[in-house]
């Protein structure tokens, strides 16, 4: 027993550099790949939230990956912003949770279940996607978009 006991200690350090090791590989994978959110003035935020849930409806896995109080959603001038924060964002991109979606390219903002908000919009080659977001405040988020308020 006590020889079992001595690999068990051992595997620890060694599971600890694996999970370090592929954490590094993400990051640098996200660096060199991921979405650039820039530096925004105050005064161009017109809506933030974060702490939001949501979750992309590109594939299942994305629709069962989402993220729950993790997302930060902005509203900008020109654009609107769904991401993570640290430590998360090295993951987004594997359930689709990093976006800057052109405010002119949303279709529709729908409610859906549960209190969500349905956000369908066009990337720029035309392709359809589909975000679902839970926000505390839907309806300042609809009124900034310039969409009907209504409480979901």
């Amino acid at each position: 027993m006590s020889q079992l006991h001595k690999y068990f200690i051992l595997l620890i350090p060694v599971w600890l550099l694996l999970v370090l090791g592929l954490f590094a590989m993400h990051w640098w994978r996200h660096k060199r790949n991921g979405v650039v959110f820039p530096q925004v003035s105050p005064d161009h935020i017109r809506f933030h939230e974060a702490g939001a849930s949501g979750c992309s409806h590109k594939t299942t896995f994305t629709r069962f990956g989402g993220a729950g109080g993790c997302l930060q959603v902005t509203v900008t001038d020109d654009e609107v912003w769904v991401r993570t924060g640290f430590p998360f964002n090295v993951l987004a991109w594997q359930v689709d949770l990093e976006h800057r979606i052109l405010r002119a390219s949303i279709v529709s903002v729908q409610p859906g279940d549960s209190g969500r908000l349905l956000l369908d919009y066009r990337d720029k080659q035309g392709q359809p996607h589909r975000l679902s977001l839970l926000l505390r405040r839907p309806d300042e988020f609809l009124r900034v978009l310039g969409m009907r308020t209504q409480t979901v």
